[in-house]
């Protein structure tokens, strides 16, 4: 195996995310501006692993990797999309770590959202950041929902996905 899959592979046990502000705001930003208030806008969160940590560095967007794949009012990614998200993960030397995308209300997974997660590996975790990112939004504000596999989901909302979530 090679030793990025091993890495990716570590990064799936990992249930706590650590960002930078300046990450962070830059990336609630850019999705707000994405949406424009009136569409949903995501994006894969790309970083390290430290320990039981995964460490967001940076993020693409999913609309850069596959131009369409906000078109249809639901985030939708194409099969070369992620070959360019693995390119870029190489070119970096990053690993996913997680998603991130805007819903039109709550920050709750909807029915597609729970059987279709972004990577389907056991570990993922998935963001979902309320009112299309609109005003300030803070990690109390987001779910953090943890992929169980077999389209089974742990989600943890206010001070618990807060303290999952954390700015440094």
């Amino acid at each position: 195996m090679s030793r990025r899959f091993m890495k990716f592979c570590k990064a799936m046990n990992s249930q706590l995310l650590e960002l930078p502000e300046s990450v962070w705001a830059g990336l609630i930003d850019d999705l707000r501006r994405r949406g424009g208030g009136i569409r949903e806008a995501g994006a894969f969160l790309l970083g390290e692993l430290n320990g039981a940590t995964r460490r967001v560095r940076t993020w693409i967007p999913y609309d850069d990797l596959d131009a369409g794949a906000l078109a249809q009012g639901y985030v939708r990614l194409s099969t070369a999309a992620f070959t360019k998200l693995w390119a870029k993960c190489s070119e970096l030397e990053m690993v996913v770590v997680g998603d991130i995308h805007t819903h039109p209300k709550g920050p709750r997974q909807s029915m597609s959202d729970m059987a279709n997660p972004m990577i389907s590996q056991a570990g993922h975790v998935a963001l979902i950041v309320p009112n299309y990112a609109q005003g300030k939004v803070t990690p109390s504000d987001v779910s953090l929902n943890i992929y169980q596999g077999a389209k089974q989901w742990n989600s943890f909302f206010g001070h618990d996905a807060q303290r999952r979530i954390q700015l440094v």
